[in-house]
């Protein structure tokens, strides 16, 4: 599965633009941990628009390939890359590239997305040379996720996502699936998370308010009425511009040495 059920290219370009900003400092700290810099072959997995890729490349010299299915993320990411990288169009779960290519993989929220998650990371392992790094920025976790007070959306939120192959489960399987690799591994949670938790009550609301069309989309294609779904709005934005709603969606990295 690519994703593309879920989002048109346009929506997927502007939440990626989000999240790369909301996880530019996070991943930075990990790309310094991992000493991106003396890197002189990177593969950038599930590069998208390019948003991420470009943020590797200006910490770096070395030569960079970003791979993904999807033609149009690829062509957008064209306009934005400098020339040092490369873009092509691959499957991860079949690189096409040889045994010890680079001495750097990286990704971030791709597992989700893919069904043999295993398949994907043994590709990944496979493709980088020994003692070279495999790193996972940010995989979530949406089923170890906490509300309070509960929030009744998020059940067939989860729902519809599982249905169209989404793994909501992704990030507590990492340490897993990269052992399983045989790759040396350490695990991290990703506290840019909590900044969502500590955001004051305005930009809470902003970003519910901005988000919830889409919201409101999965909730009628699952069956809710319009009355539940403006019930549940009234009762979300009361909850928040009172400073009473709290959310944590967990995300966890992984450095796997091989």
């Amino acid at each position: 599965m690519s994703g593309q059920e879920l989002h048109t290219t346009e929506e997927w370009i502007r939440l990626l633009e989000e999240q790369a900003d909301y996880t530019r400092e996070y991943r930075f700290n990990l790309y310094k941990k991992v000493n991106i810099e003396s890197k002189k072959k990177i593969l950038d997995v599930g590069c998208g628009p390019g948003i991420v890729t470009a943020d590797i490349a200006s910490l770096t010299d070395g030569y960079i390939v970003g791979i993904d299915i999807d033609d149009k993320k690829l062509v957008y990411a064209q306009t934005i890359i400098p020339d040092h990288v490369d873009l092509t169009k691959a499957n991860v779960l079949e690189l096409p590239f040889g045994d010890n290519t680079f001495d750097l993989v990286v990704f971030s929220v791709v597992l989700p997305y893919i069904r043999d998650q295993q398949k994907a990371v043994d590709e990944m392992a496979r493709v980088t040379q020994k003692g070279g790094i495999v790193l996972a920025t940010g995989e979530p976790d949406y089923a170890g996720a906490l509300y309070y007070p509960e929030n009744k959306a998020v059940s067939p939120s989860l729902k519809y996502y599982e249905e169209r192959g989404f793994d909501i489960r992704t990030g507590r399987k990492l340490k897993y699936l990269f052992r399983k690799a045989g790759l040396e591994t350490e695990i991290g949670v990703c506290d840019h998370m909590l900044r969502f938790v500590n955001k004051d009550a305005q930009e809470q609301l902003k970003d519910y308010l901005d988000h919830f069309p889409e919201s409101k989309q999965i909730l009628m294609k699952m069956g809710w009425t319009e009355k539940q779904i403006e019930d549940y709005k009234l009762e979300s934005v009361d909850l928040i511009q009172n400073g009473l709603s709290f959310s944590f969606v967990p995300a966890f990295c992984a450095i796997g040495r091989k």
